[in-house]
């Protein structure tokens, strides 16, 4: 079961404003963190009790429209919300869609100190394999500044490892191919569990053909307080799940990887935890001597 969540920033619209045609709302019970803005709700839906969740963009980035076709093409495949219904309140685009219970990986591997970590690691990445093998023909995803190596120019103060790491990317980038279908935010927060099977798959708004390779490095990278993937023994039963149903070319998922932990590092460089920040240059150190 999820965790209830206090309301931790001001949403950009008036939940109680919104005209449902098929829901009749009651109220919000919680605030799940998340780019956009989110709502675990109760009301009525076909004279029933339900949770629902509300879906509502904080900016023109996310592409609801998209994740609305995705879940009805992938409904067969995996387990995924429903869509109640969808609108738009003050130019903000809402959906509202079925809640799936489940566990995130951080909390079970947190809370439940017999999990077979490796088991789900690989788990993990055997499902992002299987949606690697959709075969939809679909328009290319949204990219995301991150899928690019950073401009030294957005950044102040670089010092000479950030540089040399920076001019690396650049010199090393490899041909993108956009010819996967992806999910395009495949991390854990968005992967619910029960035991050892997954019983959701949630936000795939970013989700269409993209580049195979950054899709899986999006998986990999450490999240600040995140308590895996934070070695290569994590990474490569991750990668070990992946290849047992699909494969990669490993030069271009190094490279997005790099790229992607470089990124975080950049973003989280002002922050007062500096040991993720000493974990993440450990972990590029360890792929590339600049």
């Amino acid at each position: 079961m999820s965790k209830i969540q206090e309301k931790w920033r001001d949403s950009l619209i008036d939940v109680d404003k919104i005209p449902f045609k098929n829901i009749s709302f009651q109220k919000i019970i919680s605030y799940p963190p998340a780019g956009n803005d989110v709502f675990e709700c109760i009301g009525k839906y076909k004279n029933k009790n339900i949770n629902f969740v509300l879906k509502s963009e904080r900016g023109k980035f996310a592409n609801f429209s998209n994740e609305i076709k995705v879940l009805e093409k992938v409904k067969d495949s995996f387990n995924v919300p429903t869509i109640l219904e969808h609108g738009v309140l003050d130019d903000h685009v809402y959906i509202a869609m079925t809640k799936i219970d489940g566990e995130k990986l951080s909390d079970i591997f947190k809370e439940q100190k017999d999990a077979d970590h490796k088991k789900y690691l690989y788990l993990y990445g055997q499902a992002l394999a299987k949606i690697h093998k959709l075969k939809l023909n679909w328009d290319i995803a949204k990219q995301r500044d991150i899928n690019d190596f950073p401009k030294k120019e957005r950044y102040n103060n670089l010092d000479k490892w950030e540089v040399k790491v920076i001019e690396y990317l650049e010199k090393t980038k490899p041909k993108i191919e956009m010819n996967t279908f992806i999910h395009g935010d495949f991390h854990y927060g968005n992967i619910l569990w029960d035991k050892y099977e997954i019983n959701g798959i949630l936000d795939w708004e970013y989700s269409g053909l993209g580049f195979k390779e950054q899709d899986i490095a999006w998986a990999l990278i450490l999240r600040p307080g995140q308590q895996f993937m934070d070695k290569k023994e994590d990474r490569d039963i991750f990668l070990k799940g992946y290849l047992s149903t699909n494969k990669y070319n490993e030069e271009k998922l190094k490279w997005c990887f790099i790229n992607g932990t470089m990124h975080f590092y950049l973003m989280n460089k002002n922050n007062k935890d500096k040991d993720y920040l000493k974990k993440l240059k450990t972990i590029i150190n360890s792929l590339i001597n600049v």
